[in-house]
């Protein structure tokens, strides 16, 4: 009886000191706005914004939730960029009335499906971080890209251009935008910026885009 009242003690004290690390942790931390607009000042989404501690340290790693969902309706990809960390299982639903052919020849994940209508696909495991174009063989209009996260804290701008950061641990950040559009994926947007616990910072950064093709194209017959 007296070990396992002493075992039960020494798990009760291990919890406490784990809910009061957790509880600081959470007091001292500071929230991140980052509006990420155009060479004309126009808000940009879909933009993912990476923070990164200077120091090194790493950053709490981003869960995976599951199986990460990428539609397909009206011949195109929704959401039309996604953010998963490195180790989530993606599976594509199609909720059109015609067959798509799903496809990537990205470093970080190379696959070929076929997703028929009204279906969804096997889930794949996308382990590797990375930028992944998806592509279709039938449609070949249709685009999307999938972010998966490595290193660092990601976040994705809404419509607005804001991307939000909340709960990081107090220090010295630098931050890098990347857009499918930017104009040179060798010289990303950057800035450093330092966040104080129990504070709420704010910052822009601005992404030299490509203008998107404007020319109306006919729908697709089926």
């Amino acid at each position: 009886m007296r070990e396992r009242f002493r075992a039960f003690i020494r798990i009760l004290f291990a919890g406490l000191v784990a809910f009061f690390a957790t509880g600081a942790a959470t007091a001292n931390a500071g929230d991140l706005a980052v509006t990420v607009r155009d060479a004309n000042g126009k808000p940009v989404a879909d933009a993912v914004v990476t923070a990164v501690l200077k120091s090194g340290a790493p950053l709490p790693p981003q869960q995976s939730n599951g199986v990460y969902r990428v539609n397909q309706k009206d011949t195109a990809y929704d959401p039309f960029v996604s953010i998963v960390p490195a180790g989530t299982p993606v599976a594509f639903k199609n909720s059109d009335s015609w067959g798509h052919h799903v496809y990537s020849f990205s470093k970080a994940k190379r696959f070929d499906i076929t997703v028929p209508a009204q279906k969804s696909s096997d889930p794949l495991l996308f382990d590797k971080p990375g930028v992944v174009v998806i592509g279709c063989n039938i449609h070949d209009r249709m685009l999307a890209y999938i972010y998966v996260s490595g290193n660092g804290m990601p976040s994705k701008s809404n419509k607005m251009g804001v991307a939000r950061f909340l709960g990081l641990p107090p220090g010295a950040y630098r931050l890098t935008a990347w857009h499918p559009l930017l104009r040179s994926k060798r010289k990303q947007p950057t800035a450093d910026i330092t966040v104080q616990q129990d504070s709420e910072a704010a910052l822009d950064l601005v992404a030299t885009l490509k203008q998107p093709n404007k020319k109306k194209r006919k729908p697709y017959k089926y």
